[in-house]
């Protein structure tokens, strides 16, 4: 046989292996054809979206598994009072600096260690800045982290104090870290 025969012959043999399953050469010879059916073959596994995934369009397709570090664990009934014992206690002194306007970090803070809490379970910032101006709006923001995996976190602004009872997460504890 010549080269360019050679190659010719090679084509057909490799485009003759790549018919569709079933079906046999024209000569009634069947090579590589199995006279059992192929199994089924089953779309692969997929989610339903979920509110933590966003609008369609709106975030990343793997927004859930971007934002898993922020995720924080369950508290227990014991946790969960002890963080609103503690919230409904530091409320009132953090309402009447609000009133007089003493909104500062340090001033926070020196009001949440007066309730004698471990300087160590105590984080006290400044508020985010705003993304357009790059300026934090007056005000300060708090996590107390209490035994057992829990926190009490919140904000002193001009217009409102917070307080919420969450459980910590495991990449950052209490105070979500600012990230942009």
């Amino acid at each position: 046989m010549r080269a360019g025969h050679i190659g010719w012959a090679a084509a057909v043999l490799v485009i003759a292996g790549c018919a569709a399953p079933g079906t046999a050469p024209r000569d009634g010879s069947e090579v590589g054809v199995s006279s059992s059916p192929a199994p089924p073959v089953s779309a692969p596994a997929t989610r339903a979206p979920g509110p933590e995934d966003g609008p369609p369009g709106d975030g990343a397709p793997n927004n859930a598994d971007n934002n898993a570090w922020k995720q924080r664990g369950e508290l227990s009934t014991a946790q969960r009072r002890t963080g609103q014992e503690l919230a409904a206690r530091i409320r009132p002194k953090l309402e009447a600096m609000r009133v007089a306007g003493d909104l500062t970090p340090e001033s926070t803070r020196q009001a949440l260690l007066g309730f004698g809490l471990p300087a160590g379970d105590v984080q006290v910032t400044a508020m985010w800045p705003a993304i357009d101006t790059g300026v934090s709006p007056p005000g300060a923001a708090y996590g107390i982290h209490l035994a057992g995996g829990g926190c009490v976190i919140g904000s002193v602004r001009p217009e409102r104090v917070t307080a919420e009872v969450t459980a910590a997460a495991a990449e950052f504890g209490c105070l979500e870290p600012q990230t942009h």
